[in-house]
């Protein structure tokens, strides 16, 4: 199967099928509450000691955190990552910023890479971080995007960053204001 993308960029998440690890002795499941998850199937054929764990992502009201209005609880996930054997496996459904929110806090209770299967994601919204004003936002569908934290239009680049579970956002008329292109929609 041929990538939608530019393959040349090497940031951009490349997810494929997962399947179970027979190896782990108990398998987590962390669903993305409202979202299609394409991890039921794999729960119910999974023959290990098994949990599901259905998050949503909570919306902040406290207006400091610019950046942060939707976020995963992590306490729920920092306890359950604490108590899971040494040879456990982490299944992750849901949009692609909430995988990543949930990588990044399995990798900081010590969990290794190899013990973290993320599946496609099941939107192709993304979380767009403009290297402008350093503001981030949720569920961005189209290029270009004008930015919520400074206003400039952005070009929504296929760049990703693991540690902020956001692609690339930049001035796309820097040069020209009047210039800017027609949408396109983000796959």
């Amino acid at each position: 199967m041929e990538a939608d993308f530019d393959s040349s960029i090497k940031s951009r998440p490349l997810y494929q099928a997962i399947s179970i690890n027979d190896k782990a002795i108990f398998s987590l499941f962390v669903v993305e509450a409202g979202q299609d998850s394409n991890l039921q199937a794999l729960y119910q054929f999974c023959d290990t000691q098994k949990a599901i764990i259905t998050l949503p992502l909570t919306e902040l009201s406290d207006s400091s955190l610019k950046g942060f209005e939707r976020t995963i609880c992590p306490d729920v996930l920092s306890v359950a990552f604490a108590n899971l054997p040494m040879s456990a496996q982490l299944y992750v459904s849901g949009s692609e910023a909430f995988l990543w929110d949930v990588h990044k806090l399995a990798v900081q209770a010590g969990l290794l890479a190899e013990q973290i299967r993320l599946s496609q994601p099941t939107t192709p919204a993304r979380r767009v971080f403009c290297t402008h004003c350093y503001n981030q936002m949720e569920n961005v569908l189209h290029t270009p995007v004008e930015c919520s934290g400074c206003g400039l239009p952005l070009l929504v680049r296929d760049h990703f960053s693991r540690r902020l579970g956001a692609y690339v956002g930049l001035n796309i008329n820097a040069e020209d204001k009047t210039e800017l292109p027609a949408r396109e929609a983000l796959k």
